[in-house]
């Protein structure tokens, strides 16, 4: 039989997830979508998603795709999602693809959001002018973390910005990134090390002058994951 492709969009709330990726004795969005698909796609060993989104970490536009050797219902397949974990996830468009897609290796862009709730004290416009020298291709290594031996850290950062909004009531901070592929925590470095930097009154170069450096010591701990936000994964 033919095998055919299904591409799903999925929003979820990251605390109810240990990440992504399934892990054993975790309840990951993964391992969840395995469960709630199977019964109707046939044995799914793996879904693949466009971005990787860690513990805690939510997402509003997240891609994961699957193939199976039956036809299958959309309806259904949106239904099992749906009913899965229903305070937490919601397939927000589901459809049949063609064969050779991949939701991570056909994904060519990434844009994450953190909403980061600081009492109104920082400079907004300083931090938008301390993250755009960081904008082009250089190596981030000094922003990420827990990186596996040999991996690459140069990439290619697209999109990097902040001013005020309003969530849920609340004036926040809101940092807009985008690039064709983000490192291990580089987001929530980012952003912890723009606000520490900010609050000691650092030269506007200084987010680069970090990343020239290459000296992970040199920057902040990671933000925590429940600010940040995976909104879209954007295909050629």
């Amino acid at each position: 039989m033919q095998r055919r492709t299904y591409r799903a969009e999925i929003a979820y709330d990251g605390g109810a997830f240990g990440g992504y990726q399934r892990q054993p004795g975790l309840r990951t969005v993964e391992s969840t979508l395995i469960d709630a698909l199977s019964p109707l796609a046939g044995p799914l060993p793996a879904i693949p998603a466009g971005a990787r989104t860690d513990r805690g970490v939510h997402a509003t536009a997240q891609v994961v795709s699957f193939w199976s050797r039956f036809a299958l219902d959309l309806a259904a397949l949106r239904e099992a999602i749906d009913r899965a974990v229903p305070e937490a996830l919601v397939a927000c468009d589901l459809r049949a693809v063609p064969r050779w897609f991949h939701a991570r290796a056909s994904a060519v862009s990434r844009r994450y959001v953190y909403l980061l709730d600081e009492g109104g004290v920082l400079d907004a416009q300083r931090i938008d002018r301390m993250l755009l020298p960081l904008i082009g291709r250089r190596c981030f290594g000094a922003f990420a973390r827990d990186l596996p031996a040999g991996a690459r850290t140069v990439t290619t950062l697209a999109d990097a910005r902040a001013r005020r909004t309003c969530h849920l009531g609340r004036e926040v901070l809101r940092f807009d990134f985008a690039a064709a592929s983000f490192l291990r925590r580089q987001v929530r470095v980012m952003v912890a090390t723009a606000a520490r930097e900010c609050e000691r009154g650092a030269p506007e170069n200084v987010l680069l002058d970090l990343a020239l450096s290459g000296d992970r010591s040199a920057t902040a701990p990671p933000a925590p994951p429940g600010g940040l936000y995976l909104v879209r994964v954007g295909y050629g």
